[in-house]
């Protein structure tokens, strides 16, 4: 027989499951960032603006980690095309693009391989 309270043991997996969920589409978000002109990293800023990290240390890397390159992508959207006007932000666009794409698929692997991150501060992986 179930009883009101045989359903704690469950909360944690269904919290774990969902925080690997917000992470995947986290990093959706910073892989269609370059094809989006920066809008799907916006979204995806704006989705983890005021969201707690999670308990789980595994997702709590790769939560800081999506934070820190969607922070660092939006930024150099704004600076490239600010500095369209110098002819220095083309490069700074190409450059944030292809570091965007590879910070995104090598946090993806790592991700799907079950790793932490192991300094999701740096801005190089």
């Amino acid at each position: 027989m179930v009883q009101s309270g045989d359903y704690s043991s469950n909360r944690g997996a269904a919290s774990q499951a969902g925080d690997l969920t917000s992470l995947y589409v986290g990093y959706a978000l910073i892989l269609f960032a370059v094809p989006t002109f920066g809008v799907a990293a916006a979204i995806g800023l704006l989705r983890m603006w005021r969201k707690a990290p999670p308990a789980d240390p595994l997702a709590r890397s790769h939560f800081i980690f999506q934070q820190r390159t969607l922070f660092a992508a939006v930024a150099a959207i704004i600076g490239g095309v600010v500095l369209i006007l110098i002819n220095v932000g083309v490069f700074v666009l190409f450059v944030m693009a292809v570091w965007t794409i590879l910070r995104g698929a090598l946090g993806l692997r790592d991700l799907l391989e079950g790793r932490a991150i192991r300094h999701p501060l740096r801005l190089f992986y």
